[in-house]
């Protein structure tokens, strides 16, 4: 008898994940000013965000400024003398002047450029010009305004309510299980991109949510590791749900010939059409890499809420932020983590990997502005997606839901 081929079962995950509908979705939340308010003051106001990793910190005086312009947030996020790392409002508390001004960098104190107040780096106000002339100023009770932060894995998180309903562990919830054991620490920045979009951020992260898209927009890129005679539209692995976070493994095809570029590259170090590089052991897996245990697995996305989303890989990881500034306006980083080169053969794998993952994320987002502009010129309500696009009914599900508490 013939094995069943999983990938060619219809509706397979509407027909697990019965809750989340199979009836088109509404455009309005992408297009509604109103709910991009109740985004900022419910969401972005309320969760865990993730701003930075531990190495970004890497010595004492360490520091790592972030502005979250929904929020119209400035943070310093510093490692102390003491070697903890704390988060702050980057604000004197004087005239309420931004604080640091550069993006990254070191120092045992930070002076503020208009009036000469000094803080050291665990956020204390330490030195104020011509102190005796202010009246009974405590140094102790005007030190920078702290933000909650914690860190999972050696990613920083920060949550900007001054009383957070969780903790970052149980915003997290699942994912810490799926994730635990994985090597984020034995790699480091090979590359990354930064770029402004005129779209609304939640058009970004769909494009980053389902694998639908590739065998059609990467043809040129990817088109090779996304078709497989069995699974010609590159259905997923797994598709899994833990609480307002999402997952979903993609698989390497079966049948691969690579072009010779490809094929010199993947000998030196990774690249993303090269389905092993030896990193993880087969026999001690983290829960949520791989969880179907597939031979042919290519890499897990896992996107947390609300804008951060991990790829996971057999040699490297990718991350991915989607920050809102407005209703059609959106910043975002990428960034790959590899095992940092030592050979020549390994610089040339970096590079190549670096040009091909340039020219895939640039077809990412090659369609986005124009498609937010189509979206307000009101020809179309709806979208109409397959089962394959199950995470995005998530996403949105879990947006109504946050924004009704």
């Amino acid at each position: 008898m013939n094995a069943v081929n999983e990938f060619a079962i219809p509706h397979r995950w509407s027909k697990k994940y019965p809750q989340f509908g199979t009836g088109p979705l509404s455009i309005e939340p992408i297009i509604s000013e109103e709910v991009f308010k109740l985004e900022r003051d419910k969401i972005f106001r309320k969760a865990w965000l993730q701003v930075c990793r531990e190495e970004d910190l890497p010595e004492k005086g360490s520091f790592f400024t972030r502005h979250i312009e929904l929020c119209n947030v400035h943070v310093l996020v510093s490692r102390g003398e003491d070697g903890k790392i704390r988060a702050f409002h980057n604000v004197c508390s004087h005239r309420l002047n931004k604080l640091v001004w550069d993006a990254q960098g070191k120092g045992k104190f930070h002076a503020c450029k208009f009036h000469g107040w000094v803080y050291n780096s665990s956020g204390q106000l330490v030195d104020v010009p011509d102190e005796g002339s202010f009246f009974g100023l405590n140094k102790k009770e005007n030190g920078l305004e702290p933000i909650h932060l914690d860190i999972w894995q050696g990613f920083i998180f920060i949550c900007l309510d001054p009383q957070p309903e969780q903790t970052l562990p149980e915003f997290l919830g699942d994912v810490v299980g799926m994730l635990d054991g994985y090597k984020f620490d034995k790699f480091s920045l090979g590359y990354g991109y930064k770029s402004r979009l005129k779209c609304n951020w939640k058009i970004a992260v769909d494009s980053q949510q389902e694998a639908y898209h590739a065998v059609t927009l990467h043809r040129r890129t990817l088109g090779d590791i996304c078709v497989d005679k069995n699974n010609p539209y590159m259905h997923a692995l797994d598709i899994q749900f833990m609480g307002p976070h999402r997952m979903i493994s993609l698989p390497f095809p079966a049948e691969y010939n690579p072009t010779p570029m490809a094929e010199v590259s993947a000998r030196y170090a990774w690249t993303i059409k090269k389905k092993d590089h030896g990193v993880l052991d087969p026999s001690n897996m983290p829960k949520g890499v791989n969880p179907t245990r597939a031979k042919n697995w290519l890499f897990d996305i896992y996107l947390i809420w609300p804008n951060f989303w991990i790829a996971v890989f057999d040699g490297a990881y990718q991350t991915h932020n989607f920050w809102p500034t407005g209703l059609d306006s959106m910043y975002q980083e990428i960034k790959m983590h590899v095992i940092k080169p030592t050979t020549n053969g390994e610089l040339f794998a970096l590079e190549h990997a670096k040009a091909m993952n340039r020219d895939t994320w640039v077809e990412d987002f090659s369609t986005l502005e124009t498609t937010q502009t189509v979206l307000h010129s009101g020809a179309k309500k709806h979208f109409i997606l397959q089962d394959e696009e199950i995470l995005i009914r998530h996403f949105y599900k879990t947006l109504q839901e946050q924004m009704s508490t």
